[in-house]
């Protein structure tokens, strides 16, 4: 389970900075998401959140969510509202229904440690691939659904991280997905919210 990550040197302090030199001037970020409302785990999350609290920088701010795919840099904005619009049309045109999702046990990446999501009946493959097919990109490449759950503040040891999720309790989350959304959150701030520019509602 933590084999790719036990085999790091040591987690990624982020920065919490404004990176110019990656935005270059684009005020906003643009990513398609499965939002994380359900109340029981919304309390994992926060839960999660809380144990790790030490080794997570303070403030973040980012709604619990599950990245579908990226559409990046929103410098050039009328382009970018084209292409998601046609990407709805696509999301609607195929008129995906609600899903079941699990929200299962921790885990980490060298940057930041997240919630790791089951998909029983492999419906997230299907939707990413049908946003990239909109936008003429290949989202088939390795795709880990989660929940970040924030930013490393300093370097540690990965057994030490381990150690720490070790101690959360595992139980899993069944909830239903009934709507993706599409939104942007403020380059300036990388640990901000975001925020939601359209809905698309399953059937």
């Amino acid at each position: 389970m933590f084999s790719d990550f036990l085999a790091l040197e040591a987690t990624c302090p982020a920065e919490l900075r404004d990176f110019r030199e990656w935005h270059k001037g684009a005020p906003h970020f643009g990513f398609w998401a499965i939002e994380v409302t359900n109340p029981a785990c919304l309390n994992k999350v926060e839960a999660c959140q809380k144990h790790l609290s030490d080794k997570l920088h303070a403030g973040y701010a980012r709604q619990p969510h599950i990245t579908l795919a990226l559409a990046g840099l929103l410098s050039e904005k009328q382009v970018h509202q084209n292409l998601v619009l046609r990407q709805v049309d696509q999301l609607e045109k195929r008129s995906f229904r609600a899903f079941p999702l699990q929200l299962s046990g921790c885990n980490s990446f060298a940057i930041c440690p997240y919630i790791q999501v089951h998909d029983p009946l492999g419906n997230l493959a299907s939707i990413r691939e049908c946003l990239g097919s909109a936008a003429n990109v290949d989202n088939q490449r390795v795709y880990t659904p989660h929940v970040t759950l924030g930013f490393y503040n300093e370097a540690y040891r990965p057994a030490d991280i381990v150690g720490s999720i070790s101690e959360l309790s595992s139980h899993d989350i069944d909830f239903t997905v009934h709507e993706i959304v599409f939104a942007q959150y403020e380059t300036r701030d990388v640990q901000g919210p975001y925020q939601v520019l359209h809905r698309v509602k399953l059937g």
